[in-house]
């Protein structure tokens, strides 16, 4: 879960919380309100039904201002809170359009409207507390924003990271805040420059090394075809050709490593398989055989992914202790099957480079077959994966 998720739910709990507060607050503040008014306008109602039996209408008004009750005209009325009969009429409480509460007296013939001035200040005090509650959820709402448009530059700096991690190596961040998410964002730069830095150096060395490799390997080979032959000229002449064998593998290594793919060709399994043959080389025909069930189109480079069939089939051929081994082609599927004893390791562990079967009846190769081709798979999008059923490997790439 995201920070920016977390922090939004806090806040729609802390939200939800306020607003119950608050309504929570207001309906007590109602029910206690109404309750002061229902006491104090039931005893002003019995004494002016007594004045109104006993007193003229002058006196009758200055009566009502010791009561701190004014006249009103008729209202319009939005809930009868109490009502009560009496011997010469009525009187009910009213709650009015306004909030306000209105005390209203029928008697025989006379309507009287009476608002107490006094209970106006309970009615602000309740206000009061209903606008702090709404002012604290405005506060919590802004800091709410505040605190995202905060963490904003982190989905920037995220992004950043990420094209990095693809291999975009120029990838940086924008942000320039002068908080703590601005100097992460700064660190983030620096560490960026400093392994983009390090990684042309190492790219830089091997391709300087392996082309000054390749001059020497090769005027070595043709001094060694002016020699007589002999067990020791053998010798030299199959190191020699390791040598280049190794060097061109580092270099197609770091060439997958420091570049995309760079051909999106459409073709079919068969073209595929015809490239790759054509690079492998195979002593016996009789070694290898293809079945090629569905010729199905595909899309990528033709000679990496030549590169990464003709790889799996020459360790197939390599380490099989019995022949022939098997190419089959199905629905978005290449497979190659050979007969062999179990990997000695997790199948991951030989994707790295220099590693292979040591208990396998030989010794050549450097164990950078299997890494080419993950790189190569990986880069298209495509998946290898295997299997060991029957006492048979099966490597597959996945081409959808």
């Amino acid at each position: 879960m995201s920070i920016f998720t977390k922090i939004t739910i806090l806040f729609l709990i802390s939200l939800t919380l306020m607003v119950g507060i608050g309504y929570k607050i207001d309906t007590i503040n109602t029910e206690k309100y109404e309750s002061i008014v229902l006491q104090k306008y039931l005893l002003d109602g019995r004494k002016i039904f007594r004045w109104m039996a006993t007193s003229s209408p002058n006196e009758l008004e200055d009566k009502f201002r010791t009561l701190n009750l004014v006249k009103i005209d008729s209202v319009v009325t939005k809930q009868v809170i109490m009502r009560q009969s009496h011997t010469f009429g009525l009187f009910e409480i009213l709650k009015a359009e306004g909030g306000e509460y209105i005390l209203h007296i029928r008697y025989f013939e006379d309507n009287i409207y009476l608002r107490d001035t006094t209970l106006q200040e309970g009615l602000r005090e309740g206000w009061i507390l209903n606008a702090l509650v709404i002012a604290d959820i405005v506060v919590l709402s802004v800091i709410f924003i505040l605190i995202l448009r905060m963490l904003s530059p982190l989905h920037s700096i995220t992004a950043s990271m990420r094209r990095f991690a693809k291999g975009e190596y120029r990838s940086r961040s924008a942000i320039e805040t002068h908080d703590e998410i601005g100097e992460v964002a700064r660190s983030y730069n620096e560490m960026a420059q400093t392994i983009e830095n390090l990684i042309q150096s190492r790219q830089e060395l091997l391709r300087d090394v392996g082309h000054e490799l390749r001059t020497p390997i090769a005027r070595g080979l043709f001094a060694l075809e002016q020699l007589e032959d002999s067990k020791v000229r053998e010798t030299l002449k199959h190191s020699f050709k390791e040598l280049d064998q190794l060097t061109q593998e580092l270099l197609e290594i770091e060439k997958l490593q420091a570049t995309d793919i760079i051909r999106s060709d459409r073709f079919s399994a068969e073209t595929l398989v015809m490239e790759a043959l054509s690079k492998l080389y195979l002593i016996d025909e009789s070694n290898l055989s293809v079945t090629i069930k569905d010729n199905f189109i595909l899309t990528g480079d033709l000679q990496y992914l030549s590169l990464a069939l003709k790889n799996l089939l020459d360790n197939a051929l390599k380490y099989s202790d019995r022949f022939p081994i098997a190419l089959d082609v199905t629905t978005n599927r290449i497979s190659v099957y050979n007969h062999a004893q179990p990997l000695e390791r997790e199948f991951n562990y030989f994707l790295t480079p220099f590693t292979r079967q040591e208990s396998s009846r030989t010794t050549q190769g450097f164990g950078l077959g299997l890494n080419i081709v993950s790189k190569i798979v990986a880069k298209h999008g495509f998946s290898l994966t295997y299997k060991y059923e029957n006492e048979e490997h099966c490597f597959s790439i996945l081409t959808a």
